[in-house]
């Protein structure tokens, strides 16, 4: 098929093709055969332009840095924790001043004060719908204490990641039934749960977003087939 596509193109076309693709190479090498812009003596992956490299630097010597750089997507955060919960109070999960988060592909440097965190805080993949919703603070929580069972059987810790921006918290007509929130009762004390209606002397303090639970490994899960493991992903 191949010879009979060339055949079918004329000489000149085939001269005129080959001379544009021999031109870059010619061009490339006229430039590096030019004693002005090629030293043999200096070493490094390319010619042109290593004068302008600090000495020791990547790509000089023939030596390269070993490199990685940060992914597109939404970049790690660092989330502050409120405190413990069940035992947590309303004034507890307000209290935390939240980290800025990096933007994607970049990342921030904090130094982190006495006012800032004071219980500490934990780092988290980013995600998209972390990068919305900025003024988000965890909450770790005793796994029972959400409903949350494990395949081993045992409690764990569970953070529960509360939005503090949710639009209920200052407009009760958006309080949604179906959501999870976390509300502070009359005694003012922490609720993280479903409720069909806001019972009165009780305030929305945020909205959950999601529960971050731990990888657990299920008790005798090693079968030799990969689709009954833990980490089989379809």
């Amino acid at each position: 098929m191949l010879p009979a596509m060339l055949a079918a193109l004329s000489p000149s076309v085939l001269q005129g093709r080959a001379s544009r693709v021999m031109l870059p190479v010619r061009m490339l090498l006229s430039e590096i055969n030019d004693p002005e812009n090629y030293d043999p003596e200096k070493a490094g992956l390319s010619t042109l332009d290593s004068s302008s490299r600090p000495e020791g630097s990547h790509s000089t010597g023939y030596r390269f840095m070993p490199l990685s750089t940060v992914s597109k997507e939404s970049s790690p955060v660092l989330i502050c924790i409120a405190g413990l919960y069940p035992g947590l109070s309303g004034d507890d999960l307000m209290r935390p001043t939240p980290l800025p988060f990096a933007p994607p592909g970049q990342w921030n440097y904090h130094v982190l004060s006495g006012e800032t965190c004071t219980t500490g805080f934990v780092a988290l993949s980013g995600s998209d719908l972390l990068d919305r919703h900025p003024d988000t603070v965890a909450v770790v929580c005793s796994s029972s204490s959400l409903g949350l069972e494990f395949p081993d059987g045992n409690e764990h810790e569970v953070l529960a990641l509360i939005d503090r921006s949710d639009i209920a918290v200052v407009d009760a007509a958006y309080f949604d039934p179906k959501t999870f929130y976390a509300l502070a009762d009359e005694n003012n004390q922490l609720h993280i749960r479903w409720i069909e209606a806001v019972p009165a002397g009780w305030r929305v303090l945020g909205r959950l977003l999601f529960a971050q639970m731990p990888f657990v490994k299920r008790p005798g899960a090693g079968s030799g087939f990969a689709e009954q493991g833990d980490e089989f992903e379809f």
